[in-house]
């Protein structure tokens, strides 16, 4: 794998599960911040938290203006931070993460980060929950604390490990790894190259219908991800 690049996971169905803890929690800070028992729903793939907050409060008949949603969203993080040890329970690593995680670190010019709409905070301590923190350089990542839209985190990606590695990384030398039509969106919004994961629930022909120049199955045989990788990335080249 020649050049620079830039690998930024989506964490979610792509690397980790972990099954029902964050309904759990949302509905822990939707009492504790508005005194209200849960009657949302957690269906909306791919958003980031910010967005989520906002959705789930006004599901609760609450509008969500500024100082609420700061209130609310450092009731989530602290809920979700209390649960790691649920997740290390209840949840998992997906067949072929940590493989993937290791044979892309050992590639001399490669970058990982994550690219999640995950509070950074939750993010580490969700990778750390099963060991995969090590690959993951978090501050160079983008975050649902950094942005309500998702298509706008990877300008923040791009802007931080430029100012770690003093590399400008273009659309060329990016490559998003995510389970739903919104990281693929993300990923074209900026010219990126996107390898959509079908590891979560979103069904392989709507990731190709999305626009995703490679679709794998998951990460379970790590040649077929550092080929789709590069195939990602070659097709973002030559339209260059």
């Amino acid at each position: 794998m020649g050049g620079a690049l830039l690998v930024l996971w989506d964490i979610d169905q792509t690397l980790i599960k972990t099954t029902g803890v964050a309904t759990e929690a949302y509905t822990e800070a939707v009492l504790e911040t508005i005194g209200s028992p849960w009657r949302g729903d957690m269906t909306f793939n791919g958003l980031t938290e910010r967005a989520m907050a906002v959705r789930i409060l006004r599901m609760h008949d609450v509008e969500p203006d500024p100082a609420l949603l700061t209130l609310f969203l450092a009731n989530l993080e602290r809920s979700l931070l209390a649960r790691a040890e649920a997740i290390r329970a209840r949840g998992h690593a997906l067949a072929g993460a940590r493989a993937a995680l290791e044979a892309l670190a050992a590639a001399p010019q490669a970058r990982q980060s994550v690219l999640t709409g995950n509070i950074r905070t939750v993010a580490e301590m969700k990778l750390q929950a099963f060991e995969l923190h090590s690959w993951i350089d978090f501050a160079i990542g983008a975050y649902g604390d950094d942005e309500v839209e998702r298509n706008d985190l990877i300008p923040h990606a791009w802007r931080r490990a430029e100012s770690r590695y003093g590399h400008r990384y273009g659309p060329a030398h990016t490559v998003i790894l995510g389970d739903t039509v919104r990281d693929v969106e993300a990923a074209l919004a900026h010219g990126a190259a996107v390898v959509a994961v079908a590891s979560g629930t979103t069904a392989v022909a709507d990731l190709r219908d999305a626009g995703a120049q490679v679709v794998i199955a998951d990460l379970a045989d790590t040649g077929v991800v550092l080929a789709a990788i590069e195939q990602a990335t070659a097709v973002v080249s030559r339209g260059r």
